[in-house]
Parts: C-alpha cells; sequence; structure tokens
C-alpha cells in the first residue's frame, strides 16, 4: 500500500482540528484512498504551545513552512 505524505501549514483551531481528524479517520481515509495517510510535517510559528492532538508531535513541528513546500516527498500540502 503506498504512503501519501501531507504537510499541514498553519497549526491552530482548524490546523489541530484537521491533524486530529486524518488520525481518527486513518482507516476510512486509507480504503478510500488507496493509501495511507501520513502527516510528514506540520507548520506552524508556536511550535511549544500544546494542542491536545493527543499524540507527541515535536518531531515534526517547524516554524519554517518552506521546509514542507520544499520537501519532494510531501505530495499534499493543507494550508489551514
Amino acid at each position: 500500500m503506498k504512503e501519501i505524505n501531507v504537510g499541514v501549514i498553519g497549526f491552530g483551531t482548524v490546523g489541530a482540528g484537521a491533524v486530529k481528524l486524518l488520525s481518527d479517520n486513518a482507516g476510512d481515509i486509507r480504503r478510500r484512498a488507496g493509501g495511507e495517510i501520513r502527516i510528514k510535517r506540520i507548520a506552524d510559528l508556536d511550535t511549544a504551545t500544546d494542542r491536545g492532538i493527543g499524540f507527541d508531535l515535536s518531531d515534526i513541528l517547524t516554524a519554517d513552512a518552506y521546509e514542507l513546500i520544499n520537501d519532494p516527498d510531501i505530495q499534499i500540502i493543507v494550508e489551514t
């Protein structure tokens, strides 16, 4: 099964909700999209605030959106 790498720019209320939605519905999305959705990077100016997602994101958070934009492994960028 292929992996679909996603980058999220903006991690406030909407961005955190989108990441939680993708995580909570991973099984349905995998069946419909034909691949595993993987949040590869998240860009937000505030990388310190806990967004209440329920899992550790510190290794994929960055304050530099260009890290996502210039990453050839990211197929989809969601701007929130």
